[in-house]
This record gives structure tokens, sequence and C-alpha cells, in this order.
């Protein structure tokens, strides 16, 4: 029998606000990078932080065990990855950094299952603004009026990095803020001006990083939107197609836009490009042929004795630069199957959601992170990481399998 959707006091909304809030890194504020590497307050503010999700979490998980139970036996995919990065603890080849990242990755797993559990896809939508929107506001004010928050270094000089310490961290997550507060505002006329006003604080913000990664994201986020609605017309064969072909020729674009942004926009201290990174891709290609199957543990590449050649030719390179590159690094084509497969469920979710199911633009919205997510990850490492990236997969993902349960899917 599928989940009721079940009424949510207004405690619990606080809480998982609160969670969010947590998540989206809007608590544990950086200044820029080259200021200083610490959170404000210290390092313990994010350990304070840390405590106090797992115990918001550990109350949810009490309460609502049946329903996170249900969300794994739906959702076998999802489950069974997190299975592989747990497993690679035995062949890790760094047990320390492997322990310390899969801790948080579970965190995000448990904060998804409950949203998916306790609050509608649209719901989800109006809690992750509360939590985008303050992000947007205290950069804003952080850049604007306190110094140490703006990047100096002659490579960055006068780019914004909020709250975030670095200005693509800042881009990335406000490529979410302008997503979100963009789709609420063509669906709802309550607030309506708010959500507008929000969505535009966002782009600011975009603008000012000089992020051109995140510029590629939003063009391609704007351009989609006609393209949904006209799916909506069309029989469901052709829906496929045109849909699969527009996303690939705007993410092509992206890819263009960002490699020849200099030109496009005019920017200086560009950031590296692909062609950049290409040397870097060859020899990470390399380590995964040396060990294609399992990779080399979940987080367990980069610190260890097989990355020291790597790290001596490129002392700028943490990670792979590609998120697909490090996925298959670290868990091998076992685990980067088993990612794919559930990445196409999503994606034939997504696409149902739009052309049988949506009556509003916050419809198409699952769709539109998964433009985010992958035009992100062509050049950098944000896939399977303890992030806010990975845990709006998860939710959706798991958000859509479980309406799915819930109402009819084609009308």
């Amino acid at each position: 029998m599928p989940m009721p959707i079940m009424n949510v006091k207004l405690t619990e909304k606080i809480l998982t606000i609160l969670l969010l809030l947590i998540a989206a890194g809007v608590l544990t504020i950086h200044p820029a990078q080259e200021v200083s590497m610490s959170t404000l307050g210290g390092d313990k503010v994010d350990t304070l932080f840390n405590i106090i999700s797992y115990l918001i979490l550990f109350y949810f998980l009490i309460s609502y065990w049946k329903g996170f139970i249900y969300v794994i036996r739906k959702s076998p995919l999802q489950f069974l990855l997190l299975a592989i990065v747990i497993f690679s603890i035995l062949w890790s080849e760094d047990l320390s950094s492997t322990l310390k990242d899969i801790k948080g990755l579970i965190r995000i797993y448990f904060l998804a299952i409950y949203l998916a559990v306790r609050y509608p896809l649209r719901e989800q939508m109006r809690l992750i603004a509360w939590a985008l929107g303050t992000a947007a506001l205290l950069s804003m004010i952080f850049s604007a009026f306190i110094p140490g928050y703006i990047h100096k270094s002659p490579e960055l000089v006068d780019m914004w990095s909020g709250i975030y310490g670095h200005k693509n961290e800042l881009g990335y997550m406000m490529n979410w803020s302008a997503g979100v507060f963009l789709h609420l505002a063509l669906s709802s006329y309550r607030y309506r001006w708010l959500m507008w006003a929000l969505c535009g604080l966002s782009i600011c913000l975009i603008i000012l990083t000089r992020s051109t990664t995140s510029l590629a994201i939003l063009f391609t986020m704007i351009l989609l939107l006609p393209f949904y609605r006209s799916f909506q017309k069309t029989n469901y064969k052709l829906q496929v197609i045109m849909i699969t072909s527009a996303l690939m020729l705007l993410i092509i674009f992206s890819i263009l836009l960002i490699n020849n942004a200099e030109t496009v926009v005019g920017t200086s201290g560009k950031d590296l490009t692909f062609n950049g990174r290409s040397d870097l891709w060859e020899l990470v290609i390399s380590k995964v042929l040396e060990r294609p199957w399992l990779g080399y543990g979940f987080s367990g590449f980069w610190t260890s004795n097989a990355a020291s050649n790597l790290r001596a030719t490129y002392d700028w390179a943490s990670n792979a630069h590609n998120g697909f590159l490090e996925l298959l690094l670290e868990l091998g084509f076992l685990g980067f199957l088993t990612f794919a497969a559930g990445f196409i469920r999503f994606f034939v979710m997504a696409l149902t959601r739009i052309v049988s199911v949506a009556e509003k633009p916050e419809d198409y919205w699952p769709m539109q992170m998964l433009v985010i997510i992958v035009i992100v990850n062509f050049s950098e490492a944000r896939l399977l990481t303890p992030s806010w990236n990975w845990l709006m997969y998860v939710t959706t993902s798991l958000s859509l399998t479980l309406s799915f349960q819930r109402t009819p899917i084609y009308k």
C-alpha cells in the first residue's frame, strides 16, 4: 500500500528548516578562503551543528521508522549504491578519509529519507526556499558590508564569495536558489513578488561571483522552460525525443559557453577550462583502468599513495574536477553502473512528471535539478559527496518514487 501524505506540525517544520539551513551551509559562515579556512566562530561551530543535526535526525528516525523502512524498500538502487560506499571500507586506499566522509553521506541519506517520507515535492520546494533564501540574503549582507567576504587574491580579486568562502561555491548554491525561486514565482500567486525578488538577488550574486559555470547553468534552466510546456502538447514518443534532444543540445551549448566564456562575456581571471583539465583527466582515466571494478574506495584516492604522482604533477588537483570520473575512481564500474541505473530511473520519472503530471512550472523542477547536477559535474567533482547536491538528488529521487506510488502516473 502507498504511504499517505501526513500532516506536519509547526515545530517539526521548524526543525526541518533548521536541518536544511545546516545542510546548505547557511549557519557555518566562511570568509573568503584566502582570509581564513575556518568558519566564523571556529571549527567548534561546525561540530555543534553536526551534533544538533544528528540529534534531530535520530529523533525523526525513531518517530517515523516504519516510513524509513518503506522508502528503503521502494528505492533499492539508491541504497545499493550506499551499501557499495559502506563496503568500500574493505578496499579503500585511505581508510580514515573513507570513514570520515561516510558519516556525512549517511546523514545526507537519513535527511533525504525523512524529507521524502514527510513532505511532497511541492512542499519540499518551499522548505528549501527558506534555506536558500536565507543563504542569498546573508551572502549579500556579508559581502556588501563586512570586510573579508570578497576575494582579494590576484587571480580572484573582487569576485564575491558570500558566506561560502569561494566564489564557485557561492555561484553553485545560488544556481539552486535562483532555480527554486524562479519556478515558485512562475507557479504560485501568494508572495510572488518576494519569490521574484529573491530570484533576482540570487542571479545578481551569480553575476558578482563571475562564475561562468553558474551562468551557463542559469541560462540553460531558463531556456528549457518553454520547451517543457510545449512537450505537454505532443504525443508521448515525440515528447521523449524532443526533451532528450533539447537537453543534449543545451548541455553542449553550456559546455561551449563555459569553455569560451572569456570571449563571450569578457571575464578576467577565468576559471580553469576543460582544456586545462584534459591532461589531468587522461591520468585519472589511467588510474581508473588500474582498478576498474571497485576503485580506490569512497574518498580513498586523493590522500593515498596511489595519487602521489598525480598530486606531484598537478598540485592544484585535490579531486578529478569531474564528478563522473571521481565516481569511477572511488567505486569503479560497479558503483558507476549502479549510479547510472538510478540516474536513468530519475530521468524517466522526472520526464514523466513533465509530460503527464505537471500542472505548474514547479513540476519541472526535478528535471531542472538534473540539468544543474550534470553541468556542474562536467567541471567539478560534486556528485557522490556529503553535499547539498547529493541531498537534492537523493531526496528528489525518493520523492518521485513515492509520488508515483500515491497517484496514477498518467492523467
